[in-house]
């Protein structure tokens, strides 16, 4: 099985209180069916460049670049046309109901759906109108 880490889950790996049961999961899956959006990346930069300290920030700045693209090169999930084509139904079908979310999280969780990957996510709630399987790592 393959796995689709959300921005909550990779922020753990540079909190400064990280929750280990979090680093212990991602730890035991088989690091070759990890993957991450592309939007994740945007995520995890813009959080970085909030950043108020100039050390810490170029600190993870230098994290983002030298390790995590690093580690996910080739395993990173690009958005392609399929993704966006049942990302327009998806989220037709949210609004209609009354039920919308961000444009960020409905791009992660289309792409877990077209490319048949499992969510790993603290925000399962944010979540429960896709057809995707969700693990919470945190509880």
């Amino acid at each position: 099985m393959r796995y689709l880490l959300d921005t909550n889950i990779i922020s753990e790996f540079i909190s400064k209180k990280p929750n280990q049961k979090v680093l212990d999961f991602v730890k035991s899956l088989d690091e070759d069916n990890i993957y991450l959006s592309v939007i994740t990346i945007g995520e995890i930069k813009f959080g970085i460049l909030k950043v108020k300290s100039q050390t810490r920030k170029e600190q993870l700045l230098l994290w983002l670049e030298d390790d995590l693209l690093q580690r996910f090169k080739g395993k990173i999930v690009d958005i392609d046309i399929e993704t966006m084509l049942k990302w327009g139904e998806v989220n037709q079908h949210l609004q209609s109901i009354g039920r919308p979310i961000s444009i960020m999280d409905s791009l992660i969780a289309t792409s877990a759906s077209t490319k048949n990957m499992i969510l790993i996510t603290r925000n399962v709630k944010d979540f429960y109108n896709f057809d995707i399987e969700i693990i919470n790592p945190f509880i």
